[in-house]
């Protein structure tokens, strides 16, 4: 059987039609070297670079840190969209070891990608580059960021450390926030959350 590897529309559509949107999180198994809130802000003006993404649907959580059916790699991450300038190098339904010299993954194409979803058996990986930025995405209480430590007997390390809303909020003025729950995606305003659609975040 012919596998026809697919472009950012066919991407995007399915994306949308299965409602999950791609969010690279805040994470101590990132391989570059920034923490909390360097790492997303880092991420969010260096678009050009390929980082590691999971598919977020409504329902998902950070298992770690929430328990519930799991489906994130972390509490708090960049929403993006894709355009035609985007690069999507390789989909899978697990951690596909990524890295510069290659990964697990495959080419995006139906089967990738639906596989992706339907047999995830708790995150994803997507590698994507010259994506979108739309905001920050968080999944909580509690919220779990990349963070250098200072511990007795071990010194120095990385780890993920509780940060609170509040923090997340000041540490990104100006930028669109947004979470999700078993009954859909929202955003953060002055006036508090409210429902937003995937058509909305994904627009034509």
């Amino acid at each position: 059987m012919t596998i026809v590897e697919w472009g950012y529309t066919e991407i995007r559509s399915f994306l949308r039609s299965h409602n999950a949107l791609l969010v690279h999180f805040s994470t101590v198994m990132s391989s570059h070297p920034y923490r909390f809130p360097d790492d997303l802000h880092n991420a969010w003006t260096r678009s050009d670079l390929e980082l590691s993404f999971s598919t977020i649907l409504p329902g998902d959580t950070f298992k770690q840190a929430q328990g519930g059916r799991g489906g994130a790699e972390g509490s708090v991450g960049l929403l993006v969209d894709l355009g035609p300038e985007t690069v999507v190098r390789s989909v899978h339904h697990e951690d596909s070891g990524s890295s510069a010299v290659g990964s697990l993954g495959k080419p995006p194409s139906r089967t990738t990608c639906t596989d992706s979803i339907s047999k995830r058996s708790d995150s994803n990986e997507w590698r994507v580059s010259n994506f979108r930025p739309i905001g920050i995405f968080i999944l909580g209480p509690p919220y779990y960021v990349r963070q250098l430590v200072d511990l007795p007997d071990i010194g120095e390390t990385e780890i993920e450390q509780s940060v609170s809303f509040p923090a997340i909020l000041s540490d990104f003025p100006g930028k669109r926030m947004f979470s999700a729950n078993a009954s859909g995606f929202f955003e953060y305003t002055e006036a508090g959350w409210h429902a937003v659609r995937i058509e909305t975040l994904m627009a034509d």
